[in-house]
């Protein structure tokens, strides 16, 4: 099995990007030497985004997981290996420009004058403002980027010229990204075209969702949205495709744009105002189900104000919903560990006869009204725990817990990642406490786990935390009430004959019986001893 283990090891090894430990504090960060040009840098959880002195991203970094640190510190000075590397971002403007300024007819030199930076991150506030002259007009660029957002604002102003333009290349590694824009008052154009009275503009990777969004694409697909900033403003856009793909705003006077550069992906596009664009993004049945979770979390947090109790109470009211689905699976688990004993045992017995062995062990599933199948119904959750996973992934909880810093961003302390372990582990031993050889076999599964928990944001670790901790007691509950039920003999009340050996006080006292309800009552089999039961075949099955 570890033999088959390693090679998927090794490809999780490789996906990981960033540690625990990885976040960062919002800054500006300048510097004469960003792949050898002066630059200003914002750098954030989500994003990294590099501005030449007029005021263009010349580098606009998606980060692939919130928190990574791509930005070291090399003999004093910012390092931007990893960035320019692209190790665990996209560049979204890779080879070209965003907020490029053109004036018509003007080709005089650009001259910048030094860029004013402000940060107040308790406000969630970054702002940068460029100037430069180009002639005889000069350009503004106010830009406010937000931390905990892809979304930022940007008003330009242009006087000594009548008109501009404002573009935007490329989309990451797309060569051939899809489009669509939107007029106001019309209906949702797609492809290369020019749309006047814009509502938005929008190039992007088409995102592919799988199976309950397993395989999903949301981590590397991405999506660039332009609007005016003002409902009615006087713009158009004019989209490109293919390798050359762009989008170019004609402008006049002051500009203000919203603009999203980021994730296509359903939550952040909610939290930052974008789903409400007709036709930008349009959710299937798992992603309005995901919605429905988000609103349903918001309206907690208006009367908890607090993230963390959001989480365990939406988790515990989850849980109690799906109780009676879990509960069949749960029997069925504690039945299939009660009668391992008597399996094992018979397939030692007729371990040279298969018929034999299929034959005593449909009879042993029959007389303990054990159904295999009814293992199945773990699989019915699964569509509600996937859509709720995606959703507390990529939720941007705007708040820490205890020593969390952030739930958005995995613990950088590691501590909810050994309870996340150990919650799973004591899961197992109440689910395979009779089988101490299959706890051994599985347990070894958790060092994925472990590499799930260290990665994943907190607030996902903690989801799972209280939900398997809520399992383990159903299953707990269960065992009991299983154990109460069979109690007296795995047998009782069925055709087997069975050789019983109660153990009491360590002293063996062996005596052949035929179990049955009735003796069990009449205190020949006291419920709740250990047993120790050994096979014979039903009648008509004996050698």
């Amino acid at each position: 099995m570890m033999k088959l283990l390693n090679p998927l090891l090794a490809l999780l090894g490789l996906a990981a990007v960033g540690t625990a430990g990885a976040s960062v504090k919002p800054d500006w960060i300048q510097t004469q030497n960003f792949n050898g040009q002066p630059a200003t840098v914002y750098t954030s959880n989500l994003a990294d985004i590099v501005f030449n002195g007029s005021g263009e991203i010349v580098g606009w970094y998606i980060k692939q997981a919130a928190g990574t640190r791509l930005i070291d510190e090399k003999n004093g000075q910012p390092d931007f290996a990893k960035l320019i590397g692209e190790k665990g971002a996209v560049n979204l403007v890779r080879g070209g420009q965003a907020l490029r300024v053109k004036l018509a007819g003007n080709t005089a030199a650009k001259v910048a004058q030094p860029v004013k930076l402000k940060a107040d991150i308790a406000a969630n506030v970054l702002q940068a403002i460029f100037t430069y002259s180009q002639g005889a007009a000069t350009v503004t660029k106010t830009v406010v980027l937000h931390p905990r957002q892809f979304n930022m604002q940007a008003d330009i102003n242009v006087t000594g010229t009548d008109g501009y333009t404002i573009g935007f290349d490329g989309l990451g590694k797309n060569a051939n990204p899809g489009i669509k824009g939107l007029s106001q008052g019309k209906t949702v154009v797609e492809g290369a075209a020019t749309t006047p009275n814009l509502q938005y503009a929008s190039l992007f990777d088409t995102l592919t969702t799988g199976f309950l969004g397993l395989g999903s694409n949301s981590y590397t697909a991405h999506m660039l949205v332009v609007r005016p900033a003002l409902a009615g403003a006087p713009l158009s856009a004019t989209t490109v495709g293919g390798a050359q793909s762009s989008l170019t705003l004609n402008a006049s006077g002051d500009t203000k744009l919203d603009i999203y550069g980021g994730k296509n992906e359903l939550i952040h596009l909610y939290q930052e105002g974008y789903t409400k664009l007709p036709g930008l993004f349009t959710p299937n049945i798992f992603g309005q189900i995901s919605l429905f979770l988000v609103k349903f979390m918001e309206y907690l947090y208006t009367f908890l104000h607090s993230w963390g109790l959001v989480i365990f109470v939406f988790t515990v009211l989850l849980r109690l919903a799906i109780w009676p689905l879990m509960q069949n699976q749960g029997r069925t688990t504690a039945k299939m560990q009660m009668v391992q004993p008597l399996l094992k045992e018979a397939q030692t017995k007729y371990k040279d006869d298969p018929q034999k062995l299929q034959q005593e062990t449909m009879r042993l599933y029959r007389e303990n009204n054990v159904n295999p199948a009814g293992c199945l119904s773990m699989f019915v959750p699964l569509p509600i725990l996937a859509v709720l996973f995606s959703t507390f992934r990529n939720f941007e909880f705007d708040q820490g817990l205890w020593w969390l810093p952030d739930l958005s961003l995995p613990d950088p302390l590691y501590i909810l990642a050994v309870v996340y372990v150990a919650a799973n582990l004591l899961q197992l031993y109440i689910s395979t406490r009779k089988s101490p050889q299959m706890f051994k076999q599985q347990s070894f599964i958790y060092i994925i786990y472990l590499y799930f928990a260290l990665t994943f944001p907190a607030g996902v670790t903690l989801y799972w935390i209280i939900s398997t901790l809520i399992g383990a007691g159903q299953q707990f509950l269960i065992n009991r009430q299983v154990e109460a039920q069979m109690s007296g003999g795995l047998a009782a009340g069925g055709k087997g004959t069975v050789l019983v050996e109660k153990v009491a006080e360590g002293r063996a006292q062996g005596a052949k019986t035929s179990l049955s309800k009735s003796a069990a009552q009449a205190g020949k089999v006291q419920p709740g001893k250990v047993l120790k039961t050994t096979i014979k075949p039903a009648t008509g099955n004996k050698k």
